[in-house]
């Protein structure tokens, strides 16, 4: 038998914090792909083309494709393949405000999906520190929430 006394309703806060630089350097790809191609035999390699991408700043991945004979019989002959991405470096400055905003909005949003009733929040705070290059915002949630358990009564 399971019997619950009461409701103990208490505060409980929620919070999270992180810095951002007002400065950040993205890598992308640009959509610019070349292949090369090599084979193996064992231990033993033929690369087709010489020469590297004519990329500046590249992603490389590298794949190889056994030779199959039947279902499970494999020859020691593989293919190689060599894909080369080309990356660009793309520089994002933002303001203090959109710093702040872009962070406000990311911690509120990770701390809602953590508090099961929405309807009991409280109050929020928004606490933010600033420097020359970065950003700190800390988003705290204060919540109402029923903490009491049910015991086994013996």
């Amino acid at each position: 038998m399971y019997m619950q006394a009461g409701e103990i309703i208490a505060k409980v806060w929620y919070s999270k914090k992180e810095k951002m630089d007002l400065r950040q350097v993205a890598v992308n790809r640009t959509g610019k792909i070349e292949k090369k191609y090599t084979i193996k035999f064992n231990n033993f390699q033929i690369n087709f083309n010489k020469t590297l991408p004519k990329f500046q700043k590249y992603d490389t991945i590298n794949t190889d494709k056994k030779l199959k004979l039947f279902s499970d019989f494999y020859l020691p002959i593989s293919v190689g393949i060599s894909t080369y991405y080309e990356l660009e470096e793309k520089e994002n400055i933002f303001s203090k405000s959109e710093a702040i905003e872009i962070l406000t909005d990311k911690l509120k949003k990770e701390i809602s999906e953590e508090i099961e009733n929405k309807d009991k929040i409280t109050d929020i705070q928004v606490n933010t520190s600033e420097d020359t290059s970065f950003v700190e915002v800390e988003v705290i949630y204060e919540a109402l929430e029923n903490i009491g358990t049910e015991e086994k009564i013996i």
